[in-house]
This record gives structure tokens, sequence and C-alpha cells, in this order.
């Protein structure tokens, strides 16, 4: 079995490369052929959980589970609030083949989704973005709406002025983008083509009467059917999407709690991102469109990641090699 380090999920993975993995992801959910299990949830103390997403994709030659841990109080543990590992197997023989940290694997490809939707949604020109959040995915999802739009800079908006300004250099630096903590979250919102959330926020941080017609909102952090980033005039307004229905309706508070207000129903729900992968739903329609992207989480990502990485490994002799069998 190999082992895989950030490091080594840092070397043997592009991004064009992963948003090109997960848009085969999705061809194949289009095609019925993604085989899982729902995200199986188990509570730990206070907010935290540990999440199991099993899949198997015989097409791309994945199978795995990954483990993810949320823990709240990491941070001032000096350590990251999600902790994730996966197990990759051989599909035809059931053989470990790899062990490789998670986080990173979780975080691009996440982005990599993010931004399969925003080719599809956003307007074509868009070039200024609002991020709320200042954590690991809100570098990632800037990182990854760079590669398919031609963004030109960023406003950050987070919990403190500090955090904010400290994520703008660091961004600035690695993307080549103009960075700048914003002076507020309405000026943030006001200003931007694309609206990222990012955030472990458990109520709303994104104002849907502050949003300009043609914004595409990218909303990634709250996973549960009780919490939510986007408020319900953001999701009226909007023209939205899910990674899949079967994940928003269980998880999604972004659209489960409008719903449960009565402020939409169901159908307001556009579709899936397989839908817009495959052109079986069209993408953006109208300059002034309001548009929303919500994911949950796909396990079908990570596995065809997962692969890509182990196979991109395996070519470049990248990682550790151990037999677990203990043979000579």
């Amino acid at each position: 079995m190999l082992i895989l380090t950030r490091a080594d999920l840092e070397a043997v993975l592009e991004v064009d490369v992963v948003i090109a993995a997960v848009e085969e992801a999705f061809r194949q959910h289009a095609r019925r052929a993604v085989r899982l299990l729902p995200r199986q949830s188990l509570a730990l103390e206070g907010r935290d959980v540990l999440l199991l997403m099993p899949c198997a994709l015989p097409g791309a030659r994945a199978l795995g589970t990954k483990t993810v841990t949320v823990c709240f109080d990491n941070p001032r543990r000096g350590l990251p609030t999600i902790l994730a590992s996966y197990l990759l197997h051989d599909p035809e023989t059931g053989e470990p083949l790899a062990f490789m940290e998670a986080g990173y694997l979780t975080a691009l490809r996440t982005g990599a989704t993010s931004a399969a939707a925003a080719k599809r949604l956003a307007r074509p020109e868009s070039r200024v973005a609002a991020c709320f959040g200042a954590g690991v995915q809100a570098a990632f999802q800037l990182r990854c709406l760079k590669a398919v739009l031609p963004l030109e800079r960023a406003e950050v908006v987070s919990r403190s002025r500090e955090t904010a300004a400290a994520f703008a250099e660091r961004m600035s630096g690695a993307l080549g983008l103009s960075v700048s903590p914003a002076a507020s979250a309405s000026a943030a919102l006001a200003a931007a083509d694309v609206v990222v959330a990012a955030t472990t926020s458990a109520t709303p941080v994104v104002e849907g009467r502050r949003l300009q017609p043609g914004t595409h909102v990218d909303a990634v952090g709250a996973f549960t059917p009780t919490t939510r980033e986007l408020d319900t005039e953001t999701i009226r307004r909007a023209r939205v999407f899910v990674d899949t229905f079967e994940g928003a309706w269980h998880e999604a508070g972004d659209v489960l709690l409008p719903v449960q207000e009565g402020a939409i129903g169901r159908e307001h729900v556009a579709g899936e991102l397989s839908e817009l992968v495959t052109g079986a739903k069209p993408g953006r329609r109208a300059a002034d469109e309001i548009t929303v992207f919500k994911s949950v989480g796909f396990a079908a990502e990570d596995a065809v990641t997962a692969r890509l990485a182990y196979d991109r490994a395996c070519a470049t002799g990248r990682g550790l090699t151990v037999d677990l069998r203990g043979r000579a």
C-alpha cells in the first residue's frame, strides 16, 4: 500500500486536472454509474462530527472511503478544524492501494467542484470576488475559481480584520491577485461578480438584498440541515443548483430552511451539477441572472481525485510503500 502525505498530493495534483476529473465524476453520476451510501455522520461533543463517505466508480477504477472529523475547537489547539484521510482500494480485488492525507484532497476537490459550476453559472467576464471566510477552503475556492474565470481582485470578509488581512496578504502572493480585507460585508457584495461562502458559521453571512444582478454565489461551508451561510432572500432571488439532490435534501440548510419557511418550493432548485456538466440543463441564461451553487460534498469527487493522485504518484515515484501483511 502506498502512503501519500500532503506534500505528495501537492506534487501530483494540479487544479485543472482535478477539475476535469471531478467533471467526469459528475458525468458518471448522470449515467447512474456511481455507487455510494449517503454520508454517514456520527455526532461527537458539541457541534463536532465524524463523517464517513464510501464510494465506488467502476468506470474510473476508484473504490474507497473518506473519513473526516470536524472539531470546532481545533484552531485554538493549533490544528485545522477539518482533518481527513482517504483509504483507496483496488475495485476488482478489494486490496488497499493507498492511504492518503485528505484535508488537502477535500479542499482541492471542493474548490474544483465549485469551479466546474462557476464555468457554467458565473458570467464569463467575472473579475471581482467577495470571499466570506479566511480559512483553508476559502483559499482553495479562490485558487480554483481563478483557473476558470479572469479574476483580478478579491475582497475578504472574516470575523476579525487581522485574520482577513493575513489571508489577503498570503493569497495575493499565492494567486497573483489583488486581495484585500473588505471594508464591510455589504461593500464586498456590492462590488462582487462572484461570491464565495466558505465559513464555519451556522447562520447567514450573505445577505441576498445586497447582491447585484448577475452575481454568482458558491456556498460550500454549511453542511447540516440546520445551518446556512446564505439567507432566504439570496436563495429566493437566485436560480439554484446543487451538487446532488440527495445530499442537498438531507444536509443543505441553505435550501432546506427556505423551504421550511415556505419562501420557496423544492422545484425552486433548478438541478444538479451533473445536469450542467452534461448539458442536460442550461447554465447561465442572462447577464443579470443571479445564480447559486450549493455544495455539501459528494463522495465521487473524493474517489476520482484519490485515484488520480494514486496513479500520478505511481507514475512519478512519490509516496512510501508499506506491506500491511508483513511479507518479506
